[in-house]
Protein backbone atom coordinates (compact mmCIF):
# COMPACT_ATOMS: atom_id res chain seq x y z
CA UNK A 1 0.00 0.00 0.00
CA UNK A 2 1.16 3.44 -1.00
CA UNK A 3 -1.22 5.14 1.46
CA UNK A 4 0.83 7.27 4.51
CA UNK A 5 -2.23 7.16 6.64
CA UNK A 6 -5.47 4.75 6.74
CA UNK A 7 -8.65 4.54 8.53
CA UNK A 8 -10.48 0.66 9.02
CA UNK A 9 -13.91 0.18 10.76
CA UNK A 10 -16.47 -3.15 9.97
CA UNK A 11 -20.13 -2.20 9.26
CA UNK A 12 -22.56 -4.85 9.63
CA UNK A 13 -25.40 -4.39 7.57
CA UNK A 14 -28.63 -6.91 6.44
CA UNK A 15 -27.35 -6.60 3.27
CA UNK A 16 -23.73 -8.42 5.09
CA UNK A 17 -20.63 -7.42 6.66
CA UNK A 18 -18.16 -4.93 4.99
CA UNK A 19 -14.64 -3.66 6.21
CA UNK A 20 -14.47 0.13 5.58
CA UNK A 21 -10.61 1.19 4.74
CA UNK A 22 -10.21 4.10 3.89
CA UNK A 23 -6.22 5.72 2.52
CA UNK A 24 -4.47 8.43 1.02
CA UNK A 25 -2.39 7.80 -2.40
CA UNK A 26 0.29 10.21 -3.15
CA UNK A 27 0.90 8.77 -6.48
CA UNK A 28 -3.19 9.61 -7.78
CA UNK A 29 -3.04 12.69 -4.78
CA UNK A 30 -6.71 10.70 -3.95
CA UNK A 31 -8.58 9.57 -1.26
CA UNK A 32 -9.31 6.02 -1.53
CA UNK A 33 -12.28 3.60 0.11
CA UNK A 34 -12.10 0.42 -0.20
CA UNK A 35 -15.45 -1.78 0.61
CA UNK A 36 -14.40 -5.50 1.40
CA UNK A 37 -17.21 -8.22 1.64
CA UNK A 38 -16.43 -12.10 2.12
CA UNK A 39 -12.75 -11.48 2.09
CA UNK A 40 -12.87 -9.76 -1.04
CA UNK A 41 -12.50 -6.18 -2.53
CA UNK A 42 -16.15 -5.14 -3.26
CA UNK A 43 -16.26 -1.71 -3.80
CA UNK A 44 -13.91 1.15 -4.66
CA UNK A 45 -14.62 4.79 -4.03
CA UNK A 46 -12.28 7.91 -5.36
CA UNK A 47 -12.01 11.52 -3.67
CA UNK A 48 -9.76 14.36 -3.78
CA UNK A 49 -9.02 16.07 -0.61
CA UNK A 50 -9.60 19.82 -0.14
CA UNK A 51 -6.13 21.44 -0.54
CA UNK A 52 -7.28 24.03 1.73
CA UNK A 53 -8.07 21.83 4.57
CA UNK A 54 -5.78 19.24 6.26
CA UNK A 55 -5.15 16.20 5.02
CA UNK A 56 -5.77 13.59 8.29
CA UNK A 57 -9.58 15.96 8.65
CA UNK A 58 -10.38 15.06 5.13
CA UNK A 59 -9.69 11.22 5.32
CA UNK A 60 -11.58 11.15 8.76
CA UNK A 61 -14.34 13.08 6.60
CA UNK A 62 -14.43 10.66 4.16
CA UNK A 63 -14.18 7.61 6.12
CA UNK A 64 -16.95 8.73 8.29
CA UNK A 65 -19.26 9.25 5.51
CA UNK A 66 -19.08 6.17 3.94
CA UNK A 67 -19.25 4.13 7.45
CA UNK A 68 -22.50 6.17 8.11
CA UNK A 69 -23.95 5.67 4.38
CA UNK A 70 -23.33 2.04 4.51
CA UNK A 71 -24.61 1.89 8.59
CA UNK A 72 -28.05 3.26 7.26
CA UNK A 73 -28.65 0.51 4.93
CA UNK A 74 -31.54 -1.35 6.59
CA UNK A 75 -32.54 -3.99 4.15
CA UNK A 76 -30.89 -7.06 2.37
CA UNK A 77 -30.34 -4.90 -1.25
CA UNK A 78 -27.62 -6.49 -3.67
CA UNK A 79 -24.46 -5.48 -4.38
CA UNK A 80 -24.89 -3.19 -7.18
CA UNK A 81 -27.69 -1.07 -5.17
CA UNK A 82 -25.02 -1.06 -2.10
CA UNK A 83 -22.60 0.30 -4.89
CA UNK A 84 -24.94 2.49 -6.71
CA UNK A 85 -25.91 4.25 -3.26
CA UNK A 86 -22.64 5.32 -2.00
CA UNK A 87 -20.72 6.19 -5.46
CA UNK A 88 -23.81 7.02 -7.93
CA UNK A 89 -23.25 10.93 -8.94
CA UNK A 90 -24.51 12.96 -11.66
CA UNK A 91 -21.36 15.34 -11.68
CA UNK A 92 -23.73 18.61 -11.89
CA UNK A 93 -23.90 20.99 -9.56
CA UNK A 94 -27.42 22.37 -9.01
CA UNK A 95 -28.91 18.49 -10.53
CA UNK A 96 -27.92 15.41 -8.24
CA UNK A 97 -29.11 11.84 -7.62
CA UNK A 98 -31.66 11.21 -5.18
CA UNK A 99 -28.91 8.54 -3.71
CA UNK A 100 -26.89 12.02 -3.47
CA UNK A 101 -29.28 13.71 -1.24
CA UNK A 102 -28.06 12.14 1.94
CA UNK A 103 -24.33 13.00 0.93
CA UNK A 104 -24.51 16.68 -0.48
CA UNK A 105 -23.06 19.65 1.56
CA UNK A 106 -23.72 23.53 1.77
CA UNK A 107 -27.24 22.92 -0.14
CA UNK A 108 -30.91 23.52 1.69
CA UNK A 109 -32.06 19.94 1.66
CA UNK A 110 -33.56 19.96 5.15
CA UNK A 111 -37.09 20.13 3.02
CA UNK A 112 -36.16 16.67 1.21
CA UNK A 113 -33.54 15.32 4.24
CA UNK A 114 -36.19 12.68 5.48
CA UNK A 115 -36.40 11.36 1.71
CA UNK A 116 -32.38 11.33 1.59
CA UNK A 117 -32.74 8.79 4.40
CA UNK A 118 -34.98 6.62 3.22
CA UNK A 119 -33.37 5.93 -0.35
CA UNK A 120 -30.01 5.92 1.77
CA UNK A 121 -31.78 2.62 4.14
CA UNK A 122 -32.31 0.87 0.69
CA UNK A 123 -35.70 1.13 0.49
CA UNK A 124 -36.78 0.69 -3.14
CA UNK A 125 -37.75 4.30 -4.48
CA UNK A 126 -38.57 5.89 -7.79
CA UNK A 127 -35.36 6.11 -10.05
CA UNK A 128 -34.95 10.04 -9.55
CA UNK A 129 -33.34 13.23 -9.48
CA UNK A 130 -33.03 16.53 -7.58
CA UNK A 131 -32.71 19.48 -9.63
CA UNK A 132 -32.21 22.92 -7.14
CA UNK A 133 -33.11 26.82 -7.49
CA UNK A 134 -30.65 28.07 -10.01
CA UNK A 135 -30.17 25.22 -12.44
CA UNK A 136 -29.43 26.41 -15.58
CA UNK A 137 -31.46 24.65 -18.94
CA UNK A 138 -28.40 22.84 -19.59
CA UNK A 139 -28.10 20.98 -16.08
CA UNK A 140 -31.95 20.58 -16.52
CA UNK A 141 -30.80 18.75 -19.96
CA UNK A 142 -28.36 16.71 -19.07
CA UNK A 143 -29.87 15.58 -15.74
CA UNK A 144 -33.52 14.75 -17.98
CA UNK A 145 -31.20 12.47 -20.22
CA UNK A 146 -29.21 10.63 -17.25
CA UNK A 147 -32.41 10.24 -15.52
CA UNK A 148 -34.10 8.35 -18.70
CA UNK A 149 -30.64 6.75 -19.39
CA UNK A 150 -30.90 4.96 -15.66
CA UNK A 151 -34.73 4.31 -15.39
CA UNK A 152 -35.37 3.16 -19.10
CA UNK A 153 -38.98 5.17 -18.43
CA UNK A 154 -40.85 7.02 -21.30
CA UNK A 155 -42.97 9.17 -18.34
CA UNK A 156 -41.87 11.40 -15.69
CA UNK A 157 -43.58 12.77 -12.40
CA UNK A 158 -42.03 16.46 -11.04
CA UNK A 159 -43.08 17.44 -7.77
CA UNK A 160 -42.77 20.03 -5.03
CA UNK A 161 -40.10 19.69 -2.39
CA UNK A 162 -42.06 21.26 0.19
CA UNK A 163 -44.88 19.27 1.59
CA UNK A 164 -47.46 21.89 2.62
CA UNK A 165 -49.38 22.63 -0.54
CA UNK A 166 -46.92 20.46 -2.59
CA UNK A 167 -47.78 20.31 -6.60
CA UNK A 168 -47.22 17.86 -8.74
CA UNK A 169 -46.41 17.57 -12.74
CA UNK A 170 -47.78 14.04 -13.79
CA UNK A 171 -46.89 12.59 -17.41
CA UNK A 172 -43.58 14.36 -18.37
CA UNK A 173 -42.94 12.48 -21.45
CA UNK A 174 -40.57 14.74 -23.61
CA UNK A 175 -37.79 17.30 -22.49
CA UNK A 176 -39.77 20.68 -23.19
CA UNK A 177 -42.45 19.48 -20.82
CA UNK A 178 -39.91 19.17 -17.97
CA UNK A 179 -38.07 22.21 -18.70
CA UNK A 180 -41.89 23.87 -18.10
CA UNK A 181 -42.81 22.19 -15.25
CA UNK A 182 -39.04 22.58 -13.20
CA UNK A 183 -38.55 26.62 -14.42
CA UNK A 184 -42.05 26.47 -12.35
CA UNK A 185 -40.98 25.07 -9.48
CA UNK A 186 -37.66 26.34 -8.92
CA UNK A 187 -37.85 29.75 -10.53
CA UNK A 188 -41.53 30.53 -10.01
CA UNK A 189 -42.10 28.54 -6.18
CA UNK A 190 -39.09 28.96 -5.56
CA UNK A 191 -38.10 25.34 -4.54
CA UNK A 192 -37.05 22.02 -4.68
CA UNK A 193 -37.90 20.23 -7.93
CA UNK A 194 -37.82 15.95 -7.62
CA UNK A 195 -38.13 14.56 -10.53
CA UNK A 196 -38.84 10.38 -10.77
CA UNK A 197 -40.08 7.87 -13.12
CA UNK A 198 -43.93 7.27 -13.06
CA UNK A 199 -45.01 4.13 -12.12
CA UNK A 200 -48.51 2.86 -13.38
CA UNK A 201 -50.02 1.92 -10.16
CA UNK A 202 -52.10 -1.63 -9.98
CA UNK A 203 -52.57 0.10 -6.24
CA UNK A 204 -51.23 2.36 -3.77
CA UNK A 205 -51.81 4.03 -0.36
CA UNK A 206 -50.10 4.43 2.68
CA UNK A 207 -48.68 3.04 5.74
CA UNK A 208 -47.95 3.82 9.64
CA UNK A 209 -45.05 1.60 11.25
CA UNK A 210 -47.30 1.85 14.49
CA UNK A 211 -50.27 3.19 15.49
CA UNK A 212 -50.27 7.25 15.25
CA UNK A 213 -53.01 7.26 17.96
CA UNK A 214 -52.37 4.54 20.27
CA UNK A 215 -48.89 3.70 19.90
CA UNK A 216 -49.94 0.22 19.94
CA UNK A 217 -47.29 -2.51 17.82
CA UNK A 218 -49.48 -2.31 14.81
CA UNK A 219 -48.53 -1.55 11.59
CA UNK A 220 -51.59 0.09 9.51
CA UNK A 221 -51.89 -0.24 5.87
CA UNK A 222 -54.46 2.17 4.11
CA UNK A 223 -54.72 1.51 0.11
CA UNK A 224 -56.60 1.37 -2.83
CA UNK A 225 -56.82 0.40 -6.59
CA UNK A 226 -54.98 2.99 -8.78
CA UNK A 227 -52.97 6.27 -7.83
CA UNK A 228 -54.11 7.25 -4.54
CA UNK A 229 -50.88 6.85 -3.05
CA UNK A 230 -49.79 9.58 -5.47
CA UNK A 231 -52.09 12.38 -4.54
CA UNK A 232 -52.52 13.58 -0.84
CA UNK A 233 -56.02 14.33 0.08
CA UNK A 234 -57.93 10.93 -1.60
CA UNK A 235 -59.00 9.10 1.24
CA UNK A 236 -62.30 7.89 -0.02
CA UNK A 237 -62.89 3.71 -0.59
CA UNK A 238 -59.52 2.81 0.96
CA UNK A 239 -58.91 -0.90 2.47
CA UNK A 240 -57.51 -1.23 5.69
CA UNK A 241 -54.79 -3.67 7.06
CA UNK A 242 -53.58 -4.14 10.74
CA UNK A 243 -50.45 -6.32 11.23
CA UNK A 244 -48.71 -7.17 14.38
CA UNK A 245 -45.25 -5.76 14.46
CA UNK A 246 -43.68 -8.90 16.46
CA UNK A 247 -45.39 -11.75 14.66
CA UNK A 248 -45.74 -10.89 11.01
CA UNK A 249 -48.63 -13.89 10.91
CA UNK A 250 -50.46 -14.26 8.23
CA UNK A 251 -53.74 -15.17 10.11
CA UNK A 252 -53.18 -12.15 12.17
CA UNK A 253 -53.74 -9.69 9.52
CA UNK A 254 -56.90 -7.61 10.15
CA UNK A 255 -58.94 -6.59 6.89
CA UNK A 256 -61.50 -4.39 6.46
CA UNK A 257 -62.34 -4.67 3.07
CA UNK A 258 -64.42 -1.68 1.45
CA UNK A 259 -66.21 -1.32 -1.70
CA UNK A 260 -63.95 0.59 -4.19
CA UNK A 261 -66.96 2.22 -6.79
CA UNK A 262 -63.82 3.86 -8.53
CA UNK A 263 -60.37 4.18 -9.13
CA UNK A 264 -57.91 7.54 -10.05
CA UNK A 265 -55.69 6.65 -12.91
CA UNK A 266 -53.32 8.99 -15.07
CA UNK A 267 -54.28 9.84 -18.74
CA UNK A 268 -51.32 8.92 -20.86
CA UNK A 269 -52.39 11.78 -23.65
CA UNK A 270 -53.42 14.51 -21.48
CA UNK A 271 -51.65 14.03 -18.33
CA UNK A 272 -54.88 14.65 -16.53
CA UNK A 273 -56.13 12.52 -13.21
CA UNK A 274 -59.56 10.22 -14.77
CA UNK A 275 -61.93 8.63 -12.64
CA UNK A 276 -62.17 4.70 -14.13
CA UNK A 277 -65.26 2.65 -12.83
CA UNK A 278 -64.13 -0.24 -11.21
CA UNK A 279 -65.96 -3.23 -12.53
CA UNK A 280 -68.33 -5.57 -9.71
CA UNK A 281 -65.44 -8.34 -9.86
CA UNK A 282 -63.19 -5.56 -8.40
CA UNK A 283 -65.02 -4.26 -6.15
CA UNK A 284 -64.68 -6.33 -3.20
CA UNK A 285 -61.50 -7.62 -4.31
CA UNK A 286 -58.44 -6.30 -1.58
CA UNK A 287 -55.99 -4.05 -3.08
CA UNK A 288 -53.32 -6.14 -1.05
CA UNK A 289 -52.55 -9.57 -1.49
CA UNK A 290 -51.55 -10.73 1.77
CA UNK A 291 -48.05 -11.31 0.88
CA UNK A 292 -47.48 -7.74 0.04
CA UNK A 293 -49.05 -6.56 3.05
CA UNK A 294 -46.87 -8.12 5.32
CA UNK A 295 -43.97 -7.34 2.91
CA UNK A 296 -44.47 -3.29 3.41
CA UNK A 297 -44.97 -3.94 6.91
CA UNK A 298 -41.37 -5.51 7.72
CA UNK A 299 -39.97 -2.91 5.24
CA UNK A 300 -41.55 -0.02 7.16
CA UNK A 301 -39.86 -1.65 10.45
CA UNK A 302 -36.79 -1.56 8.97
CA UNK A 303 -36.60 1.66 7.36
CA UNK A 304 -38.09 3.03 10.83
CA UNK A 305 -34.95 2.31 12.17
CA UNK A 306 -33.22 5.38 10.55
CA UNK A 307 -35.80 7.69 12.13
CA UNK A 308 -36.10 6.20 15.49
CA UNK A 309 -39.74 7.29 15.83
CA UNK A 310 -42.97 6.19 13.89
CA UNK A 311 -43.06 6.97 10.18
CA UNK A 312 -45.65 7.56 7.65
CA UNK A 313 -45.11 5.62 4.42
CA UNK A 314 -46.92 6.68 1.11
CA UNK A 315 -46.14 3.50 -1.79
CA UNK A 316 -47.08 2.47 -5.02
CA UNK A 317 -47.27 -1.21 -6.53
CA UNK A 318 -47.14 -1.31 -9.93
CA UNK A 319 -48.87 -3.50 -12.40
CA UNK A 320 -46.09 -6.17 -12.48
CA UNK A 321 -46.57 -6.32 -8.15
CA UNK A 322 -43.27 -4.18 -7.55
CA UNK A 323 -43.60 -1.86 -4.16
CA UNK A 324 -41.73 1.54 -4.54
CA UNK A 325 -42.12 3.79 -1.63
CA UNK A 326 -42.51 7.34 -3.28
CA UNK A 327 -42.55 9.59 0.09
CA UNK A 328 -41.66 9.29 4.14
CA UNK A 329 -42.60 11.82 7.03
CA UNK A 330 -42.56 11.40 11.09
CA UNK A 331 -44.96 11.30 12.56
CA UNK A 332 -44.91 13.86 15.49
CA UNK A 333 -46.89 15.76 17.74
CA UNK A 334 -48.28 17.96 15.53
CA UNK A 335 -49.50 15.04 12.86
CA UNK A 336 -50.61 13.09 15.75
CA UNK A 337 -53.29 15.52 17.21
CA UNK A 338 -54.49 15.99 13.26
CA UNK A 339 -54.98 12.23 12.97
CA UNK A 340 -56.77 12.62 16.64
CA UNK A 341 -59.75 14.80 14.73
CA UNK A 342 -60.18 12.45 12.01
CA UNK A 343 -62.81 10.15 11.39
CA UNK A 344 -62.20 6.91 10.00
CA UNK A 345 -63.04 6.55 6.08
CA UNK A 346 -64.49 3.77 6.85
CA UNK A 347 -67.29 4.95 8.79
CA UNK A 348 -70.24 5.50 7.53
CA UNK A 349 -72.01 8.89 7.19
CA UNK A 350 -75.89 8.51 8.40
CA UNK A 351 -77.90 9.94 6.77
CA UNK A 352 -80.67 12.77 8.13
CA UNK A 353 -82.60 15.66 5.64
CA UNK A 354 -80.14 18.20 5.77
CA UNK A 355 -80.36 22.33 4.44
CA UNK A 356 -76.55 22.75 5.30
CA UNK A 357 -74.78 21.74 2.67
CA UNK A 358 -70.80 20.77 3.71
CA UNK A 359 -68.39 22.13 0.90
CA UNK A 360 -64.48 20.57 0.62
CA UNK A 361 -61.81 23.64 1.12
CA UNK A 362 -59.12 23.26 -1.40
CA UNK A 363 -55.79 25.14 -0.76
CA UNK A 364 -53.58 23.27 -2.88
CA UNK A 365 -53.93 22.34 -6.51
CA UNK A 366 -53.32 18.30 -5.54
CA UNK A 367 -55.85 18.21 -2.99
CA UNK A 368 -58.00 20.11 -5.36
CA UNK A 369 -57.97 17.57 -8.12
CA UNK A 370 -59.36 14.64 -5.38
CA UNK A 371 -62.05 16.65 -3.52
CA UNK A 372 -64.91 15.99 -5.50
CA UNK A 373 -64.40 12.31 -4.77
CA UNK A 374 -65.11 12.71 -1.61
CA UNK A 375 -68.70 13.06 0.33
CA UNK A 376 -68.75 16.69 0.30
CA UNK A 377 -71.94 18.80 -1.33
CA UNK A 378 -69.54 21.18 -2.88
CA UNK A 379 -65.85 22.55 -3.25
CA UNK A 380 -64.56 25.66 -1.68
CA UNK A 381 -61.60 26.72 -4.60
CA UNK A 382 -59.17 28.75 -2.48
CA UNK A 383 -55.91 27.88 -4.44
CA UNK A 384 -53.00 30.25 -4.22
CA UNK A 385 -49.47 30.75 -5.12
CA UNK A 386 -49.22 29.46 -8.39
CA UNK A 387 -49.37 30.84 -11.60
CA UNK A 388 -52.14 31.04 -13.78
CA UNK A 389 -51.76 27.93 -16.26
CA UNK A 390 -51.30 26.15 -13.16
CA UNK A 391 -54.98 27.33 -11.53
CA UNK A 392 -56.66 27.56 -14.44
CA UNK A 393 -56.19 23.84 -15.53
CA UNK A 394 -56.41 22.96 -11.58
CA UNK A 395 -60.16 25.11 -11.53
CA UNK A 396 -61.22 23.29 -15.01
CA UNK A 397 -60.50 20.00 -14.04
CA UNK A 398 -62.07 20.24 -10.54
CA UNK A 399 -64.99 22.21 -12.33
CA UNK A 400 -65.59 19.33 -14.64
CA UNK A 401 -65.15 16.02 -12.33
CA UNK A 402 -67.09 17.52 -9.47
CA UNK A 403 -69.98 18.68 -11.78
CA UNK A 404 -72.98 19.50 -11.05
CA UNK A 405 -72.05 20.04 -7.67
CA UNK A 406 -70.48 23.52 -7.04
CA UNK A 407 -67.08 25.46 -7.41
CA UNK A 408 -66.99 28.17 -5.12
CA UNK A 409 -63.84 30.32 -6.15
CA UNK A 410 -62.02 32.39 -3.63
CA UNK A 411 -61.59 35.97 -6.36
CA UNK A 412 -58.56 37.36 -4.80
CA UNK A 413 -58.22 39.59 -7.78
CA UNK A 414 -58.98 40.33 -11.33
CA UNK A 415 -56.81 37.19 -12.54
CA UNK A 416 -58.85 34.55 -10.92
CA UNK A 417 -62.35 36.46 -11.70
CA UNK A 418 -61.63 35.94 -15.50
CA UNK A 419 -60.06 32.22 -15.07
CA UNK A 420 -63.93 31.73 -13.64
CA UNK A 421 -65.47 33.68 -16.68
CA UNK A 422 -63.76 31.56 -18.98
CA UNK A 423 -64.29 28.18 -16.85
CA UNK A 424 -67.93 29.43 -16.95
CA UNK A 425 -67.85 30.53 -21.08
CA UNK A 426 -66.51 26.69 -21.61
CA UNK A 427 -69.91 25.79 -20.01
CA UNK A 428 -68.98 24.81 -16.49
CA UNK A 429 -72.24 26.93 -15.19
CA UNK A 430 -71.43 25.33 -11.56
CA UNK A 431 -68.60 27.71 -10.74
CA UNK A 432 -69.32 30.54 -9.05
CA UNK A 433 -67.56 32.87 -7.15
CA UNK A 434 -66.82 34.52 -3.32
CA UNK A 435 -65.37 37.72 -3.42
CA UNK A 436 -64.53 40.65 -1.29
CA UNK A 437 -65.97 44.29 -2.42
CA UNK A 438 -62.66 45.98 -1.64
CA UNK A 439 -61.04 43.38 -3.97
CA UNK A 440 -63.04 42.99 -7.10
CA UNK A 441 -66.24 43.43 -8.56
CA UNK A 442 -68.42 40.68 -9.53
CA UNK A 443 -70.65 40.88 -12.85
CA UNK A 444 -74.41 40.15 -12.06
CA UNK A 445 -74.69 37.15 -13.92
CA UNK A 446 -71.83 34.98 -12.28
CA UNK A 447 -73.27 33.31 -8.94
CA UNK A 448 -71.49 35.17 -6.10
CA UNK A 449 -70.90 35.28 -2.57
CA UNK A 450 -69.86 39.07 -1.55
CA UNK A 451 -67.65 39.08 2.17
CA UNK A 452 -68.99 40.20 5.19
CA UNK A 453 -67.70 41.54 8.91
CA UNK A 454 -68.09 38.29 10.88
CA UNK A 455 -69.49 37.99 14.46
CA UNK A 456 -66.90 34.63 14.98
CA UNK A 457 -63.63 34.25 16.28
CA UNK A 458 -62.66 32.93 13.39
CA UNK A 459 -63.40 31.73 9.88
CA UNK A 460 -65.09 33.92 7.07
CA UNK A 461 -68.22 34.71 6.07
CA UNK A 462 -70.26 35.44 2.83
CA UNK A 463 -73.61 36.41 1.91
CA UNK A 464 -75.05 36.08 -2.10
CA UNK A 465 -77.21 34.75 -4.43
CA UNK A 466 -78.03 31.11 -2.57
CA UNK A 467 -77.64 32.39 1.00
CA UNK A 468 -74.84 32.29 3.91
CA UNK A 469 -71.33 30.80 3.22
CA UNK A 470 -69.06 30.14 5.82
CA UNK A 471 -65.63 29.45 5.10
CA UNK A 472 -62.93 27.84 8.05
CA UNK A 473 -60.33 29.40 5.96
CA UNK A 474 -58.12 26.21 7.60
CA UNK A 475 -59.32 26.28 11.00
CA UNK A 476 -60.44 22.74 12.03
CA UNK A 477 -63.62 22.77 13.75
CA UNK A 478 -64.14 19.90 15.32
CA UNK A 479 -62.24 21.06 18.11
CA UNK A 480 -65.21 23.81 18.02
CA UNK A 481 -68.80 22.03 17.80
CA UNK A 482 -70.38 25.12 19.48
CA UNK A 483 -69.78 27.09 16.65
CA UNK A 484 -70.84 24.48 14.14
CA UNK A 485 -74.19 24.07 16.00
CA UNK A 486 -74.46 28.03 16.44
CA UNK A 487 -73.95 28.24 12.57
CA UNK A 488 -76.93 25.45 11.78
CA UNK A 489 -78.74 27.65 14.29
CA UNK A 490 -78.15 31.08 12.53
CA UNK A 491 -79.36 30.14 9.27
CA UNK A 492 -76.40 29.24 6.96
CA UNK A 493 -76.95 27.50 3.83
CA UNK A 494 -73.25 26.38 3.25
CA UNK A 495 -70.26 25.31 5.67
CA UNK A 496 -66.37 24.79 3.72
CA UNK A 497 -64.44 22.83 5.55
CA UNK A 498 -60.71 20.97 5.55
CA UNK A 499 -61.30 17.90 3.62
CA UNK A 500 -60.46 15.35 6.60
CA UNK A 501 -63.76 16.86 8.22
CA UNK A 502 -65.69 16.23 5.75
CA UNK A 503 -67.34 13.16 7.65
CA UNK A 504 -67.44 14.50 11.01
CA UNK A 505 -68.74 17.75 10.37
CA UNK A 506 -71.51 15.83 8.31
CA UNK A 507 -72.33 13.61 10.99
CA UNK A 508 -72.41 17.08 13.63
CA UNK A 509 -74.50 18.57 10.51
CA UNK A 510 -76.73 15.98 10.23
CA UNK A 511 -77.09 15.38 14.50
CA UNK A 512 -78.21 18.88 15.29
CA UNK A 513 -80.15 19.36 12.35
CA UNK A 514 -82.30 15.90 13.83
CA UNK A 515 -82.21 17.53 17.11
CA UNK A 516 -83.39 20.95 16.38
CA UNK A 517 -86.43 18.95 13.79
CA UNK A 518 -87.28 16.89 17.29
CA UNK A 519 -87.65 20.37 19.20
CA UNK A 520 -89.75 21.87 16.87
CA UNK A 521 -92.03 18.60 16.66
CA UNK A 522 -91.94 19.03 20.65
CA UNK A 523 -93.58 22.31 20.65
CA UNK A 524 -96.26 21.33 17.69
CA UNK A 525 -97.07 18.66 20.21
CA UNK A 526 -97.25 20.72 23.23
CA UNK A 527 -99.06 23.61 21.01
CA UNK A 528 -101.92 21.04 20.46
CA UNK A 529 -102.38 19.85 23.70
CA UNK A 530 -103.25 23.62 24.84
CA UNK A 531 -105.41 24.03 21.95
Amino acid sequence: MEGTRSLNTNVRTPAGDFHVQTEFYHTSGKIITLLFHAGQAAIRIEDVPDSGLDLDDEIKRVHESVVRRLSLIRLPVPLDRIRELLTLKTGLEKVVFVEEIISLKNKNVDEISDFGVLVASGAPVPVGIVIFPGATEREIEQGFYLLKDKSRAERFIARTGKKEGRVTFFNIGSLEKLKKAVFQIIVEMNDIAVVSEMIDARSSGFLYSSDPLTGENTVIIESSWGICGYIKGNKLNLDRYRVDRETFEFWRIKKEIVRKYTELSIDMETGNITEIEISDDRALMPSLSDEEVLALAKQALSIEKNFSRSIRLDFVISRGGNAYFTDVCVVGIKEKKELLRKISVLEEVPFYPTGVKVFAEAVDVDVARTLSFLPCDGIFFSVGGVNREIFERALLETAETAFPKPVVVEAAGEFSLKVVKEARSRGFTNVWVAFSPDVVRVPPDIPSFCREETPFVTGSVYKGNYGKLFVSGGALLSPNISLVRELIRSGFDFVAVHPDEIAYIKKVVASEEKRLMLKMARRFLRLEERI
